[in-house]
């Protein structure tokens, strides 16, 4: 009887560490899934204009993405969306997108520039910012 235990024993344990392995490799396809887009910018100036230059890499080896709007909160409050400069841009995988956009509006200096969120949107509706 002993023979048989330990071959029970030694299957489910085979087939415990597989379920195991298969749900982590799950878990970091959906981490990497989820993290595929990295949105970088700082600010510039033309002027007394200021605007964001993006640096948005896809890292992603399959999937292509298109760009939809920059939104510019100040804690709760919107300061703009500007819906022109990015739309339709595509991403495609792998790719490294340098972008300048249009300057935002109501801002004056650099101190201010820093006091502003900055997200990007995509249109299939996922943020980053």
């Amino acid at each position: 009887m002993t023979f048989w235990i330990e071959v029970l024993a030694s299957l489910l344990a085979n087939v415990l560490a597989g379920v195991v392995l298969v749900t982590l490799y799950v878990v970091i396809q959906w981490f990497l899934r989820a993290t595929d887009i990295k949105v970088g910018y700082n600010w510039g100036f033309k002027g007394r204009d200021f605007h964001p230059q993006f640096d948005i890499r896809n890292r992603s080896a399959s999937k292509t993405y298109l760009l939809a709007n920059v939104v510019y909160t100040r804690g709760k409050s919107i300061l703009g969306i500007d819906n022109k400069s990015l739309w339709g841009k595509e991403l495609k995988p792998g790719s490294i997108e340098s972008l300048d956009v249009a300057p935002v509006k109501n801002l004056n200096s650099l101190s201010e520039c820093l006091e502003v969120e900055v997200s990007v949107r995509l249109q299939n509706g996922r943020r980053f910012g």
